[in-house]
């Protein structure tokens, strides 16, 4: 694919993206925090969204325990299953990388919500350094849909995915 043509790709999958939260009725929410007009359900689903998928972008090879169970505290049913399993690998690979990521989240739309559960789109952006950029950061772009359910006044992540 020629390079022109990928930015156009690029362009049209970030416009759909956009398309999509505004057709859902999303709430987007500003970088440093959840915006006050929304709901307090939405706000608390946005929080557990926020920290969630910062926690699952964060990679740092000298310490992967303690993120590895962010993650997994944030997380529950198959989605913590299938997570867990992948320790020894998540560990390996950030440390035969040298991989360090440090994410941000730029923008999350709170969609389907009930008082058991909710779908929210996040769109972050990762700083990835690791043993082939020459320790200059790489600014990866992430778009992630979570669903959420609410156990014991908590909102845990069941199923995480990559959306385009």
């Amino acid at each position: 694919m020629s390079s022109r043509r990928g930015r156009w790709v690029t362009a049209g999958l970030a416009a759909a993206l956009l398309a999509l939260l505004v057709a859902i009725g999303v709430e987007l929410v500003a970088r440093d925090g959840v915006d006050a007009e929304l709901t307090s359900a939405q706000q608390q689903v946005a929080r557990a969204a926020r920290a969630e998928a910062l926690a699952f972008l964060t990679v740092d090879h000298a310490d992967m325990d303690p993120l590895i169970d962010a993650v997994l505290a944030g997380a529950t049913g198959e989605f913590a299953e299938e997570y867990a399993s992948q320790r020894r690998r998540l560990v390996r690979e950030a440390v035969r990388t040298e991989a360090t990521s440090t994410a941000e989240v730029v923008a999350l739309g709170v969609g389907d919500l009930d008082a058991d559960s909710a779908s929210v789109l996040v769109a972050a952006n990762s700083t990835v350094t690791n043993n082939r950029t020459d320790g200059e950061g790489e600014v990866r772009y992430y778009r992630l849909r979570l669903d959420l359910v609410r156990e014991d006044d908590r909102w845990l992540t069941s199923r995480m995915e990559f959306v385009r």
